[in-house]
């Protein structure tokens, strides 16, 4: 595992787009150590701070927490490459339950690594 890297859980997960692809769905086909991609949401009618969270599918599946989307926000705004990928998918094994994402983040220009089972 990186020295760098950390651990950070999603939010809002539960939710569907507004094309109606459902989060649920795209969690589904996750893998760990697939990638994903922050992007910033200052026009969200819900908080100007929104970074929501993309597969490489580029479908939403969640956002950061607010307390971290100002921070990892901010590191984005002047220029910090934020890698981030899939840990895993809580749930996934058990039917019908709903999934949450858990992250491997790195903001020092390093790609993130899956810890060791």
């Amino acid at each position: 595992m990186g020295w760098n890297d950390f651990r950070l859980a999603a939010c809002g997960e539960m939710f569907d787009n507004e094309d109606g692809t459902s989060w649920q769905d795209e969690l589904r086909r996750l893998k760990p150590g697939d990638g994903l991609n922050f992007v910033r949401e200052p026009e969200s009618p819900h908080d100007h701070m929104a970074v929501a969270i993309f597969t490489e599918r580029n479908v939403r599946v969640g956002y950061l927490r607010r307390d971290q989307a100002e921070w990892i926000g901010s590191k984005m705004d002047r220029g910090y490459i934020v890698d981030a990928i899939v840990q895993r998918v809580k749930g996934i094994n058990l039917p019908g339950a709903i999934l949450w994402l858990v992250m491997r983040l790195n903001m020092e220009g390093e790609e993130p690594e899956l810890p060791e089972s």
